[in-house]
C-alpha cells in the first residue's frame, strides 16, 4: 500500500511553525515583541501588535527555517508503516520554500522519497484538484492507496473520488483551521496516527491506477 500524508496539523502541529516564526521575528526586531505575538489569536493580530510593516513580517514568516520537530506519534507511524513495507508519500498545500523548509526541519526525507513529495505550488494546483494524487497513482501502478489528513474540506473529496481510503486525524484543539468532522464524508476518523498500522493492514482492496 501507498500511504500519503498531509503535512500541517497532520504530521506536526502547524501552531508550532507559527510560534517558530514569531521567535524568528523577535530575534530580528526585538524579543519584547514576542509576548504580544504569542498572546494574539491569529498571525494577523500578532503582526498588528508589532507595529512593523506586515510585508517584512510575512517574508520572515514564510521563509525562515523553522524550529519544529515531529511528534512521537508521527515518528512511530512513519517508521512502522515504512518498516512494514508500505511506500510513503506527502501531499501538501503551500508555498514551495515554506513547505520545503518544514520538510527538511522535520527530517521527512528519512521516510519519504523526493519523488513522492508533492507541494501545491510545485504541482500547479491544490490538493482538492487531485493532480498530486493522480501522479502518485501513476508512479505506483497496481497499488492500493490511503491519504491521511486533517481538513474535511481539502483532504477528502479528491482522494475518495480516485478510490483511495481516507483517514482524518481529529484535532486536539491546536489546529490552525476549524475542523468539522460532520463533513468528513467517507473518511475514517482517528485520534492518533498510531492507529494507522491497523487501518493500512485492513485496506487491501485493489485500486486501478489512472
Amino acid at each position: 500500500m501507498v500511504v500519503a500524508f498531509d503535512l500541517d496539523d497532520t504530521l506536526f502541529p502547524e501552531a508550532d511553525y507559527v510560534e517558530s516564526a514569531f521567535r524568528a521575528i523577535g530575534r530580528r526586531y526585538g524579543l519584547h515583541l514576542l509576548g504580544p505575538m504569542m498572546c494574539a489569536a491569529t498571525p494577523a493580530e500578532a503582526f498588528d501588535s508589532t507595529g512593523l510593516p506586515v510585508d517584512e513580517l510575512l517574508a520572515i514568516y514564510r521563509t525562515h527555517f523553522p524550529d519544529i520537530r515531529l511528534p512521537w506519534e508521527s515518528l512511530y507511524a512513519l517508521a512502522s508503516l515504512r518498516n512494514a513495507g508500505h511506500r510513503l508519500a506527502l501531499v501538501t498545500d503551500g508555498r514551495s520554500v515554506t513547505q520545503r523548509h518544514k520538510i527538511e526541519a522535520l527530517g521527512l526525507g528519512r521516510f519519504i522519497a523526493p519523488d513522492m513529495m508533492f507541494i501545491s505550488a510545485e504541482v500547479g494546483e491544490g490538493k482538492a484538484g487531485g493532480r498530486a494524487f493522480r501522479a502518485i497513482m501513476d508512479r505506483c501502478p497496481g497499488e492500493t492507496f490511503m491519504y491521511v489528513g486533517d481538513n474535511p474540506d481539502k483532504d477528502v473529496a479528491a482522494p475518495l473520488a480516485l478510490g483511495w481510503k481516507v483517514v482524518l486525524l481529529r484535532s486536539r484543539g491546536r489546529n490552525i483551521h476549524p475542523q468539522d468532522l460532520s463533513r468528513c464524508g467517507g473518511a475514517v476518523c482517528v485520534d492518533s496516527l498510531t492507529e494507522l498500522m491497523s487501518i493500512a493492514g485492513a485496506a487491501h482492496s485493489p485500486v486501478i491506477s489512472r
